[in-house]
């Protein structure tokens, strides 16, 4: 007998819990691994790291141990432990029975998107910034900005590079790790456990990107990146292979990686950390043909999925 959609969702509330103790069991964990990792490298007591990572001294040692311990924390907290739910819950009735390889023309959609989605993401933020909450949240209102100002900070240190060697490390920690362990407990394993709690997929795929943004803790920069998870939530729920959000997300923080590379080596003259450098018009168009693209990617995942069908009927109605 199945499950009925009470039992459904206290099952998925439940996994949901689980998973989130898992995570918080990993990042501390994981934390303390991180910080053993970059002692070893820099060759310095974990007592002295926490000193080097201090953000007024833009410490290139720094930079390489707060690096290390973001790829430690993520494939821990977001990949290792919550992995470890297949076994707390075997007979999970949240994961994805199919899954799509992705041909040409939906890895060039996903490539088209990624770049379309600096427009709307600059637009999106311009918009984001101009939000005034209302008196009682004034508190709230201050503390966010001085967390934006904190974390943009924290973001112009880390790609700060003074060497190939950080240039290849940060391109590995920000771009790969966080493209795929963020998609693996977001997408894959938050995702479906969220729609089992409410039961309606565009609810839950806009609930777990709104998690997926607020964990990042920039009130200010909220709606382009819950629009971002949004994007890559729908490539997971589409065509059921988590890779393809993977590629979406590391591409998506390759070409920001890369831009602000440019930018601060004087190559390029667009700053693409600032929304103003996108006229809003030409976030809007982008944000119309970002919809056209995404159709496709849908359309083209249902083809697929028909095809495959096809193919199977012929051998499983057999006359009896």
């Amino acid at each position: 007998m199945s499950d009925g959609p009470s039992d459904l969702g206290a099952r998925a509330l439940a996994e949901i819990l689980v998973l989130t103790g898992l995570c918080l069991i990993g990042i501390i964990i994981f934390s303390a691994i991180g910080l053993g990792l970059a002692s070893l490298y820099l060759g310095v007591k974990m007592e002295e790291i926490q000193n080097m990572m201090d953000l007024q001294s833009f410490s290139s040692n720094g930079r390489v141990a707060l690096l290390v311990l973001q790829g430690t924390i993520s494939l821990g907290g977001f990949v290792a432990f919550p992995w470890l739910i297949k076994y707390l819950q075997p007979s999970s009735p949240f994961r994805v029975s199919f899954s799509l390889i992705p041909n040409a023309t939906i890895l060039l959609l996903v490539v088209g998107l990624a770049v379309l989605m600096m427009p709307v993401n600059g637009w999106l933020a311009s918009w984001n910034e101009t939000i005034h909450l209302p008196s009682f949240l004034e508190g709230f209102q201050q503390w966010a900005k001085a967390k934006e100002l904190e974390m943009e900070g924290l973001t112009l240190f880390l790609v700060r590079f003074s060497s190939p060697l950080e240039v290849f490390l940060g391109f590995v920690v920000i771009a790969l790790i966080a493209g795929f362990s963020e998609e693996y407990f977001f997408r894959k394993m938050l995702q479906p456990r969220i729609f089992g709690l409410v039961g309606n997929i565009h609810l839950a795929i806009w609930l777990t990107a709104f998690i997926f943004s607020a964990i990042h803790m920039q009130f200010y920069g909220l709606f382009p990146r819950m629009a971002l998870g949004a994007l890559f939530g729908y490539y997971y729920y589409w065509t059921g292979n988590i890779w393809i959000s993977v590629f979406g997300h590391s591409l998506n923080n390759a070409i920001t990686l890369v831009g602000m590379y440019l930018y601060q080596q004087n190559i390029s003259p667009i700053d693409v950390e600032d929304p103003k450098v996108i006229p809003w018009y030409i976030g809007a168009v982008a944000a119309g043909i970002t919809w056209s693209l995404a159709s496709m990617i849908q359309e083209e995942a249902v083809q697929i999925k028909s095809q495959r069908i096809n193919r199977v009927q012929p051998e499983t109605n057999v006359p009896q």
